[in-house]
């Protein structure tokens, strides 16, 4: 949290909530839609809780990056099969995966992943 808050400081496009992100009710009237969603949570819901408050807050074509720990989701399987298994409920949610990262060595069993919600649709005379 005070991290966040040293950060949020110098930048007026930054918005720190130090709020439980499993209730998006309690801070909805704080915040209005964003381009961005940033989530490192280490709880084994965190894919549910990313969308449930990108359906609030991110707007369509907008971006999730998320940091996935594999111990905290599963700590019996292999963080690699804990990691597809989050990004198949992100795609669930309406999520395309644009890029994921592993931590290593800097933290074990850890993944970035950033993803682009409601992704919009190329017209013809785009491609």
């Amino acid at each position: 949290g005070r991290d966040l808050l040293s950060v949020a400081k110098g930048r007026t496009n930054v918005i720190p909530i130090i709020e439980d992100a499993r209730h998006p009710l309690k801070y909805r009237m704080l915040v209005g839609m964003v381009d961005c969603v940033f989530a490192d949570i280490a709880q084994p819901d965190q894919a549910r809780i990313v969308a449930l408050n990108s359906h609030y807050f991110l707007k369509n074509g907008g971006h999730s990056v998320i940091s996935i720990k594999a111990s905290c989701i599963d700590s019996t399987a292999a963080p690699e099969a804990v990691f597809r298994r989050e990004v198949s409920k992100l795609q669930s949610e309406n999520f395309k995966p644009l890029e994921q990262l592993t931590l290593e060595p800097y933290e074990r069993d850890h993944c970035v992943l950033i993803s682009q919600y409601r992704p919009t649709k190329k017209k013809k005379s785009d491609q």
